[in-house]
């Protein structure tokens, strides 16, 4: 294990930054919620819908599952692998702003591991394509996501 903090870890918040380039594989990243029964919650989210914004992190949810458990519950875990290095990040939502079909969040990271054997990771990944940024709206999905980072990037 390399460690644990309540930052958004710059490792990981560059892993978040990249726009998927058409048909090539890009990382999917778990995003886990918490179910009424108290069952994980799992999807997949991709970085038009993640955005790091200071030590926050932006989110956009279309699930209205994971919609329903986030409102509930206020926090989620988020995956991703780099190389030898797993990354967990414990979310807590601060804020939500609905849009049409989907809800961006701000995110605080409350506890975050960055853990590593040395041991290659692979992480979980789909083919990016014109017709995946089109069905899942990702453009507009980035676009707000930037313009809430734009009114409360926080210090």
């Amino acid at each position: 294990m390399d460690g644990v903090s309540p930052d958004l870890n710059p490792g990981l918040a560059r892993l978040l930054e990249p726009w998927p380039e058409p048909d090539l594989d890009e990382q999917a990243f778990p995003f886990v919620t918490v179910d009424e029964a108290g069952f994980p919650h799992v999807m997949l989210l991709c970085t038009p819908e993640l955005l790091p914004a200071g030590d926050a992190l932006l989110v956009a949810i279309a699930s209205t599952t994971a919609r329903a458990n986030l409102t509930r519950t206020g926090t989620a875990t988020l995956i991703a692998a780099d190389g030898e290095v797993a990354h967990y990040a414990k979310l807590r939502v601060l804020a939500t702003e609905e849009h049409p079909g989907f809800a961006c969040l701000t995110c605080e990271v409350v506890w975050h591991m960055r853990d590593s054997l040395g041991i290659p990771l692979r992480p979980m990944e789909f083919h990016a394509t014109p017709a995946i940024a089109a069905n899942e709206r990702w453009a507009g999905t980035r676009a707000a996501l930037v313009a809430l980072r734009d009114r409360s990037v926080r210090p």
